[in-house]
Formats: C-alpha cells, sequence, structure tokens
C-alpha cells in the first residue's frame, strides 16, 4: 500500500521512510537556521548602514554649523 511519501506494509514503516522524514526534518531545520543567519547579516548591515549615515550627518551638521564650537556664544 502506498500512502503519500509513507510505504506502509501490514501497518510497519519501511525504513526507507524513516530515514526520508529524518532528512526532511533535518533540511527543514537548515532552511531555518539559513533564514536566520541571513535575517541577522540584514539586520547588521541596516544598522551598520544607519550608523553610516549618522556620522555623514554629524559631519555635515558640524561642518555647516553656524556658531563655531566652543565660541561660548
Amino acid at each position: 500500500m502506498h500512502v503519500g511519501h509513507r510505504t506502509v506494509s501490514i501497518g510497519v514503516y519501511s525504513r526507507s521512510v524513516e530515514v526520508f522524514y529524518v532528512k526532511e526534518r533535518r533540511g527543514r531545520a537548515v532552511k531555518k537556521l539559513l533564514l536566520v543567519a541571513l535575517a541577522a547579516i540584514g539586520g547588521l548591515l541596516v544598522y551598520r548602514q544607519i550608523q553610516a549615515d549618522r556620522a555623514e550627518q554629524d559631519l555635515w551638521t558640524e561642518a555647516t554649523d553656524s556658531v563655531p564650537a566652543g565660541s561660548g556664544v
């Protein structure tokens, strides 16, 4: 008898079916791990870009400030 991916003979799963499900679960775990890693890398890249934008904005603010720093005004 054949049901979906399972091969059943007299109510007992065959060994190949067990191996298939272990590999399938391992594949899902690897996919989830890759997604988490990609999300972390993406988050790091966004964070670094935000920091770079802030640093550039600080430089522009300092360069275009009409009152020099430390002038006491």
